[in-house]
């Protein structure tokens, strides 16, 4: 009996719930509603919760700003230099101003052309001898010097001799006077002393010529003090002969007119006063 009223009164509450639940209206908000055969029941308003997906969360990433770099210039470099120690310097001789003055020996050749008198056709034969020479330099540039030379040279051929002294003085001119060799070029002059002897000396002519001379020439130095020196040089002779017939009446005088031997001198050209040679020079000089 108990469980039947129980069962009776649980449907009775069943059956309004389940009216409502058909009953209500899909609605985002809540309804009244009255049933019919029952008297009016005001109920509260039913909402019913939307539910809304939550919007994503905006995050603005800002980059982070570049990096700043300093660069610092490196500080200034400092050399500190420290003197050297004194050095003990050698003391430099100042240079030797010393004028060049030497005395020396040479050898000499020359040839001439023509005649002397015309008495031989030997005469001016080639010539060699030995002489002495002096050697001096002034100026500042020991650059222009003298020479005053003495030979004697002498040659022979067919009973004929001739021995000639020439006494010389000259200007010269070194290119390089400070060099170890010093080419030069001269120009003098001076006076021959000429003995011609004819027919093995039965008769002689003495001659005094003016002369001058222009040549070049090199002189190296193989120590300080000696040099030695070989040149050229081209020579004018003047003759300073007498009349033919004063000749003529000497070698009659000394030799007679025998051999015929004086007329030869009518054959020599009274004009010709001049002789021209050559002559060459190889020596040395010793300087103080």
């Amino acid at each position: 009996m108990k469980k039947a009223l129980l069962l009776t009164l649980a449907f009775a509450m069943l059956v309004p719930v389940a009216a409502t639940s058909a009953s209500a209206h899909p609605a985002p908000y809540g309804h009244v509603h009255a049933y019919r055969g029952r008297a009016h029941v005001r109920y509260r308003p039913y909402y019913v919760p939307v539910y809304r997906p939550r919007r994503a969360r905006i995050v603005v990433v800002t980059p982070a700003p570049p990096p700043v770099l300093v660069v610092e210039e490196a500080p200034a470099r400092t050399i500190v230099r420290r003197p050297e120690p004194a050095r003990a310097q050698p003391r430099r001789r100042a240079p030797e101003h010393r004028t060049l003055t030497g005395i020396g020996l040479r050898l000499s050749g020359a040839t001439t052309e023509g005649e002397k008198v015309g008495l031989s056709t030997a005469e001016n034969p080639a010539m060699g001898g030995i002489g002495v020479q002096f050697r001096t330099r002034f100026g500042e540039r020991q650059a222009l010097g003298l020479e005053i030379a003495a030979d004697v040279i002498s040659g022979s051929g067919d009973s004929f001799d001739q021995r000639t002294i020439p006494v010389m003085a000259s200007l010269t001119y070194h290119l390089f006077p400070n060099s170890r060799v010093q080419p030069y070029a001269l120009a003098g002059m001076g006076v021959h002393f000429t003995r011609l002897a004819y027919l093995d000396g039965q008769y002689n002519i003495d001659l005094t010529e003016l002369a001058g001379q222009l040549g070049a020439g090199v002189e190296i130095f193989l120590t300080k003090n000696l040099a030695i020196n070989a040149d050229i040089r081209a020579q004018t002779i003047f003759k300073n002969l007498d009349t033919q017939e004063k000749i003529r009446t000497d070698c009659l005088h000394q030799v007679g007119n025998l051999t015929g031997f004086c007329d030869n001198i009518h054959s020599a050209d009274p004009n010709d006063k001049v002789n021209l040679g050559i002559q060459l020079q190889a020596g040395a000089t010793w300087y103080f």
